[in-house]
């Protein structure tokens, strides 16, 4: 399958790493230091106008690039799948023919673990559904939502990596503070992460019924619970994905998701 990929920057990046073993790439970015290491695996242009046609075309530029970008694509191709941050399915159909899909993905993507919201355009034939789904399957979880519900999606988990990062640097540092070493640090917080979610997943309870179990009267787990919810450390989160929620609806253009 030829697959054609404009902007070849993080996301469009990692996109190119999942699927060329498999499928016969074309790449455009205008700065072409970011192609080199695709330079005799794909076929590689600096201008989106000199793009072939392609049976599948991924849409990656940055979100103030986008227009202007798909007014100078001459390529014809029946999907289109974009990863464009506030570009809408309608404001693509109104440059574009073609069956169209909007995703969200994070980057977990590039070892196969990521999340990626998913919404198809009206009419979008089932078994196109399953050509998109079946590409898509070695990137992760794939969740399908409304599109009205995008900008939700983009603060939850499209940026989410971002803000597990820096709790993790945190709790990292705060190891370090203690007297543990860097490596120490890390490893005791990322497993502790990593199995406090996955047994989440596994039993499917709520957050509270499993924090209650480890949570004796007068003990350690109590007393950091406290200082947690004197600090406000849930509105603080909270309001960092509201705030994220609003510059995405501000970057396609809503006040509020219609």
């Amino acid at each position: 399958m030829k697959i054609g990929i404009i902007g070849v920057g993080n996301i469009g990046t990692i996109i190119a790493e999942a699927l060329i073993h498999d499928h016969e790439l074309v790449l455009v970015n205008r700065r072409t230091e970011k192609l080199k290491r695709f330079q005799n695996k794909a076929q590689i242009f600096s201008k989106i106008e000199e793009m072939p046609d392609v049976n599948i075309l991924f849409f990656c530029v940055k979100p103030q690039d986008a227009i202007s970008a798909l007014k100078r694509i001459k390529v014809k191709s029946d999907l289109i799948i974009s990863t464009v941050t506030g570009l809408k399915i309608s404001a693509i159909k109104s440059y574009l023919n073609g069956d169209i899909v909007r995703i969200m993905p994070n980057i977990p993507i590039s070892i196969g673990k990521g999340v990626v919201g998913i919404t198809y355009s009206e009419e979008f034939p089932e078994d196109k559904k399953q050509t998109v789904k079946s590409l898509l399957s070695n990137f992760g979880v794939l969740v399908e939502i409304e599109e009205k519900h995008f900008a939700a999606v983009t603060a939850l988990s499209g940026s989410g990596p971002a803000f597990i990062f820096v709790i993790i640097e945190a709790l990292v540092d705060a190891g370090m503070k203690l007297g543990l070493s860097y490596d120490t640090s890390m490893e005791l917080v990322i497993e502790t992460i990593k199995g406090s979610a996955e047994l989440l997943q596994k039993e499917g309870k709520h957050p509270g019924e499993f924090r209650h179990l480890v949570t004796s009267p007068g003990g350690t787990t109590i007393e950091g619970i406290y200082s947690l919810e004197r600090e406000g450390l849930r509105g603080i989160l909270m309001k960092m994905i509201i705030d994220t929620y609003k510059k995405a609806l501000e970057l396609q253009g809503d006040s509020h998701e219609s």
